[in-house]
């Protein structure tokens, strides 16, 4: 059972994406600009032109999809136990500060990028991160990869974050992508602060 989702990103970030997932994993992605589209619209007429092409761009990924032709990257099933699912196909991600990621509500993701087979460092590509509750998703931060193929994202955690939600760093170009899926545990709350030992 395939799951195919495609969204707007907004004028900040003027991108159609669309996400194909198997049992809440990602197992492609399609992403393209409207920015120069949007530009030669008129305004009053550019949010029904973008629903046009949103839909077209979804039907296409499902007839691709059917027709046998999309490269999904399905070969490996990440282990049902796991709190942390390293999925790559195409990129390597790792999290460069993963004892000090959050504090006082502030999420820092300090993220390292890499190809899978040449492990050589990629620029230029698109990181994000969201949080993720079966089909709710909340967009939190976004980047670019530097020269050097590392990215900072970093947002406030939202509040009343529900127990067993994921946070996923996804990263894009072109036809590769990697993700990092972390399970969040919400923690008890005391009524006096107490030291925490890691």
């Amino acid at each position: 059972m395939y799951h195919v989702q495609t969204e707007d990103r907004g004028p900040a970030h003027p991108f159609l994406d669309t996400v194909v997932y198997i049992a809440g994993r990602v197992v492609y992605k399609r992403s393209s600009s409207y920015e120069k589209f949007a530009s030669h619209v008129e305004p009053e007429a550019l949010a029904q032109k973008l629903h046009e092409r949103l839909a077209l761009q979804h039907r296409e990924v499902i007839a691709e999809l059917e027709a046998g032709t999309l490269p999904i990257n399905a070969k490996r099933k990440a282990p049902p136990s796991a709190e942390v699912d390293d999925t790559h196909d195409g990129f390597d991600l790792r999290l460069m500060n993963p004892k000090s990621w959050f504090a006082s509500g502030t999420v820092t993701l300090d993220i390292e990028l890499s190809d899978g087979n040449s492990k050589q460092r990629v620029g230029g590509a698109e990181v994000e991160a969201c949080l993720e509750l079966e089909k709710d998703r909340i967009p939190c931060a976004e980047m670019r990869t530097d020269a050097k193929g590392c990215a900072r994202l970093k947002f406030s955690m939202p509040p009343n974050v529900a127990d067993g939600s994921s946070l996923v760093v996804r990263a894009t170009d072109g036809a590769r992508f990697g993700e990092l899926r972390f399970r969040l545990k919400s923690k008890a709350r005391e009524k006096t602060p107490a030291p925490v030992s890691q």
